[in-house]
């Protein structure tokens, strides 16, 4: 009962962190980590690095994805939207950036394909990168992210099967300063996208503040 309501809170307040998960024996979690930083050795990169090797060593199977690198074809990834894709932004599943942009294809294949999803980012103007948002434009689309009945004019969530996020990111300013000002990001992440998850999705919120000496955190 306890842990029930722990999770319930977690979900009204992703200040409230969620109830510890050690793992149980034999189950093996899917997890897609996404970083978003075009600093190659910056700390973003190098947290990402210890998560990945810590969760193999403890026998997850881990994807992991660097939105300023050259993965999994020659170039960064895309984030604008084009003027097509928001033409076709409603045609669920037909959408043809979806085949036609690799990047694309392999990340919404590994988000269906994931249980749970890290995203590792510098806190920048209170808000995530601008290539962090591009990939949830092009990424989330309906019929990945949501369904949209247009009839009903409602949306469903389109990934259920994600049990779990969790949010690595620094910032440059001090907790009391980010707290008057407001975290976009944050809210954008704790609000608007879980609700594309499972319902029962916990959420993990890693912070580090007063980074802003330390330019490739």
């Amino acid at each position: 009962m306890l842990t029930k309501a722990w999770k319930y809170a977690n979900r009204l307040n992703s200040f409230i962190p969620p109830p510890p998960f050690g793992g149980r024996p034999g189950v093996q979690k899917k997890i897609f980590i996404v970083v978003a930083n075009p600093v190659s050795d910056s700390f973003s990169s190098a947290i990402a690095d210890t998560a990945v090797a810590g969760l193999r060593d403890g026998g997850h199977e881990v994807r992991r994805v660097d939105l300023y690198a050259a993965h999994p074809t020659a170039r960064a990834f895309q984030p604008l939207l084009s003027d097509a894709e928001r033409k076709d932004y409603f045609s669920e599943g037909l959408q043809a950036h979806l085949t036609s942009d690799a990047q694309v294809a392999h990340a919404v294949e590994s988000l269906r394909w994931c249980d749970s999803l890290v995203l590792v980012y510098p806190t920048w103007w209170f808000n995530m990168p601008a290539v962090l948002k591009g990939f949830f434009d092009r990424c989330f689309v309906p019929g990945v992210g949501f369904k949209y009945d247009k009839a009903a004019g409602k949306r469903t969530s389109g990934l259920l099967h994600i049990q779990q996020v969790g949010v690595v990111t620094t910032y440059g300013f001090s907790a009391s300063q980010i707290l008057r000002v407001g975290d976009a990001g944050r809210c954008m992440i704790s609000g608007g996208m879980r609700m594309l998850f499972h319902p029962e999705c916990q959420l993990h919120w890693l912070r580090m503040h007063s980074k802003q000496a330390t330019p490739t955190a």
